[in-house]
């Protein structure tokens, strides 16, 4: 019986497998910390990827100071490849003081012309499948109605 005890004892006393229990405790949490991290940083380049396109777009506008607004658009949407379910939008607008003309409507002489264009996509992260509506939007001057 006194040799069980030593041998229970001795057992007790043995800090062997410390390290194996300490793993096994903080992998799971560490595996769920990196994952949610990459899967997020997925959606974000996803984001940067529509700036980058619609900033593509801006450059366009602002050479042609908005006078080519479906050209424009059509620059996003080569900016976003060809597989990407974004929806765009372009328009060009003028402004005389507070009131504001947009579509088809021929601005007056010496008004303030602009352009602007947004792009919305829904995305569901890739591990989690959380969703996230990333969206980019610009506004700019592009000078006077001549």
């Amino acid at each position: 019986m006194i040799c069980l005890f030593r041998a229970a004892a001795k057992f007790l006393r043995t800090d062997d497998g410390n390290a194996a229990v300490e793993f096994a405790i903080l992998m799971p949490v560490l595996l769920l910390l990196i994952t949610s991290t990459v899967d997020l940083g997925l959606g974000f380049q996803e984001k940067i990827k529509l700036q980058s396109a619609l900033n593509t777009g801006l450059q366009h506008a602002m050479q042609t100071r908005g006078s080519n607004i479906a050209t424009t658009r059509t620059v996003i949407e080569y900016g976003l490849g060809n597989n990407s379910a974004a929806q765009i939008t372009t328009s060009t607008f003028c402004r005389n003081s507070a009131t504001a003309t947009s579509g088809s409507i021929a601005c007056q002489t010496g008004a303030s012309r602009f352009a602007e264009a947004s792009v919305n996509m829904a995305y569901k992260t890739a591990l989690f499948a959380v969703d996230m509506n990333l969206e980019a939007h610009f506004q700019i001057y592009v000078g006077q109605v001549q």
